[in-house]
């Protein structure tokens, strides 16, 4: 899996990652401003849809590459978030990195 950075260009910070490699669901506890970066492990090209909060995100991801997903919404922090993660693609396996307005162990605000 690549390494995440820290920071993403929002200045964000780095809440999780993985990978998957089916559908999947991700429940966390984040900010208003939710950032995934996908990136495509395989040789063969793949699609992604990530659902949260009523909005929907979706890509398709040449071979190795990457596609940012980015989910937002006005609240006090922390804000649960329950992501669906799911694929039309018969090769799916990706790394995932998540950054975050918020982290856990930030104190809450609103």
């Amino acid at each position: 899996m690549a390494a995440c950075e820290p920071t993403n260009s929002d200045g964000h910070r780095l809440h999780s990652s993985g990978s998957w490699n089916s559908a999947t669901s991700l429940s966390v506890q984040g900010g208003q401003a939710m950032h995934f970066r996908v990136s495509n492990a395989n040789a063969l090209g793949t699609t992604i849809t990530i659902r949260g909060r009523g909005q929907t995100q979706q890509a398709t991801i040449l071979p190795f590459g990457h596609a940012d997903l980015r989910f937002s919404i006005f609240g006090s922090e922390p804000i649960g978030w329950d992501f669906d993660v799911s694929t039309n693609s018969d090769a799916f396996i990706v790394t995932w990195c998540l950054y975050s307005a918020w982290l856990p162990g930030d104190p809450p605000n609103g």
